[in-house]
């Protein structure tokens, strides 16, 4: 998700990584929280673990983008930004208000549109709301990582606050000073413009271990935390877990890397597509499990992704062929 029309052959693969990625991640959690000591419990922890790089590198894509452009006069950056992320927003929490609506949602009309969004079918939408916001503080956050130094400065602040600190909390430590400044997502779009910005070249193989080597330790630990408590542990997942950081960070770079690569046209027209599969899939996989079913894990790895994928895509590609509506179908 970037705000230039240029294309970067390694960022549109792994933005239809990411893709799918989430659509997968989407689709597994209802196996997951319902924890047992089954084999498919286990292999729907593992392939969890193996999504959970998508929205982080997201958000590290756009910051690698965003905070290497001009911003030029802001009144018609903020008229630019709100054409391309905030009306395809409205289009899409329009849309989950009707689905909701349709399975007979008591919820006062603007619930899940302009508020309570995670609690609503369209729960997945608090990303483009944060991405909303990113873009907002984007002018002022630029100047302030514009240099190597500055930059470097603001991820260990960030590292301190939203990856150290919270670990700190659960040994019974605290920092005596408050987190002024450092969000867990604006970091990742920070990383992912420094780690744009570095010429440095990482081994391949080097990053293939970090890589493995954080999803086999987020799916054990995992594993283990969640049989000891018998539901569901999601700190390995998400937040303040080290090992997400690294395979984001590793994913990212792999791609970043790939400039010169001929990965096939078809990968950039796909990556076109990142915000609709992104805004709809939920809605996707929804009208799949009616539809089809059953929901086994089977069919939510093998049969609603891929099929929600293709939807989402298939959408995309005749929005933008459709007057007016075209504008809620970014690419």
């Amino acid at each position: 998700m970037s705000s230039l029309n240029t294309r970067h052959e390694g960022i549109d693969l792994l933005k239809v990584i990411c893709c799918f990625s989430v659509i997968l991640l989407h689709a597994l959690v209802y196996r997951v929280e319902r924890y047992d000591d089954s084999t498919e419990w286990l292999l729907a922890n593992i392939l969890s673990a193996a999504t959970r790089e998508a929205v982080p590198v997201f958000f590290m894509i756009s910051g690698a983008f965003m905070l290497r452009s001009d911003i030029g006069p802001l009144g018609r950056y903020f008229a630019k930004a709100a054409m391309r992320y905030a009306v395809p927003l409205l289009g899409g929490l329009a849309a989950y208000k009707l689905l909701a609506l349709s399975q007979g949602d008591a919820s006062p009309l603007l619930s899940g549109v302009l508020y309570n969004v995670r609690a609503s079918i369209g729960f997945h939408l608090w990303f483009m709301w944060t991405f909303l916001g990113l873009a907002l503080v984007v002018p002022l956050l630029r100047p302030m990582v514009a240099a190597p130094r500055d930059r470097a400065l603001f991820l260990g602040l960030w590292l301190l606050f939203c990856v150290a600190e919270p670990w700190m909390g659960m040994a019974g430590l605290s920092l005596p000073m408050d987190n002024m400044l450092f969000m867990r997502n604006t970091g990742y779009f920070v990383a992912g413009y420094a780690l744009y910005a570095w010429a440095g070249q990482v081994p391949t193989g080097l990053l293939a271990a970090g890589i493995v080597t954080s999803i086999v330790a987020t799916a054990a630990l995992t594993a283990t935390r969640t049989a000891a408590s018998g539901s569901l542990a999601l700190i390995f997942y998400e937040g303040p877990s080290p090992f997400l950081a690294v395979y984001s960070a590793c994913a990212f770079k792999w791609a970043s890397q790939q400039k010169r690569v001929p990965w096939p046209d078809v990968f950039r027209r796909l990556s076109r597509a990142t915000f609709t599969v992104y805004i709809y899939h939920i809605l996707a996989l929804s009208l799949l499990s009616r539809w089809i079913g059953p929901t086994t894990l089977f069919m939510r790895v093998c049969v609603h992704t891929p099929l929600a994928f293709a939807a989402c895509v298939g959408l995309y590609f005749v929005g933008r062929r459709i007057p007016v509506l075209r504008l809620f179908f970014k690419g």
